[in-house]
């Protein structure tokens, strides 16, 4: 019952700040930033918006703002979970010894097929210019234009704790029917990575199916370790490997 609780608790904590936390630190952002820099605050939030390139100063100023904002939200979204749940992980981390070898072969496995579809996918998208979704083009342009450092505590670091804490953890204690667990764990996970993608219904679907994946293969190897930290590595290991493959071929220097 207190695992329930909790987990209620940490979703309707995680709810709020993503849809209002987010919001409010962009706009903080977006005005210090304004500010400091004597530009106009629609301008940057515009420029924040759409992404525009018309004026490269405010251009970088607003890609600053947003890696700086998502990294921030990521940060106290972390913060607040760990805390919630700070008893539960503690309790993970020490059943990881009693099935250690299990855990390392899932985990890494669990990775390699992570990793090896979705790249094939994103592989076959790219040879029929079917092109990528905002999501991941943001992260290129955030590591792009100066900001590499910021992107990898979000993504690597913060990103898959909590992505895994709610989507795999709360779902999984919440929903007891384990379909159920999987269909909304799968959707919950892909959909927040394509909300910012612009596409006709046939492009957005396609793109869609990595994440949907992602979020299959993530669900499964939770499922059969019962353990958060084997979902939390899997997917520290997959942003890990896509981070540092962006950093080569945009021939970035951290």
């Amino acid at each position: 019952m207190e695992l329930k609780k909790n987990s209620i608790i940490s979703l309707f904590a995680y709810l709020m700040l993503y849809i209002l936390g987010a919001t409010l630190v962009i706009y903080l952002i977006a005005f210090i930033v304004s500010k400091s820099n004597n530009i106009d605050f629609n301008l940057l939030l515009e420029v924040m918006q759409n992404n525009s390139k018309l004026d490269l100063n405010v251009y970088r100023l607003a890609n600053f703002s947003n890696a700086l904002g998502n990294f921030i939200v990521y940060l106290i979204m972390f913060i607040v979970l760990i805390i919630i749940n700070f008893k539960n992980l503690k309790e993970h981390l020490f059943k990881i010894k009693n099935n250690l070898i299990s855990f390392i072969i899932i985990t890494i496995f669990g990775f390699i097929i992570l990793y090896g579809i979705t790249y094939l996918i994103n592989y076959l998208y790219n040879l029929y210019n079917i092109g990528i979704s905002n999501n991941q083009d943001s992260l290129v342009s955030y590591i792009e234009e100066g900001n590499a450092i910021l992107i990898f505590f979000s993504v690597f670091l913060f990103a898959p704790i909590v992505e895994e804490l709610i989507y795999r953890y709360v779902i999984f204690d919440i929903f007891t029917n384990r379909i159920i667990a999987y269909i909304i764990s799968i959707i919950f996970f892909a959909l927040p990575h394509m909300l910012s993608t612009n596409a006709d219904i046939i492009n957005w679907l396609l793109l869609l199916i990595p994440y949907l994946f992602s979020g299959f293969m993530l669900a499964l190897i939770y499922d059969q370790t019962k353990n958060i930290y084997a979902s939390i590595f899997a997917h520290m290991l997959n942003n890990l490997v896509s981070f540092i493959s962006i950093i080569i071929t945009l021939g970035v220097v951290l």
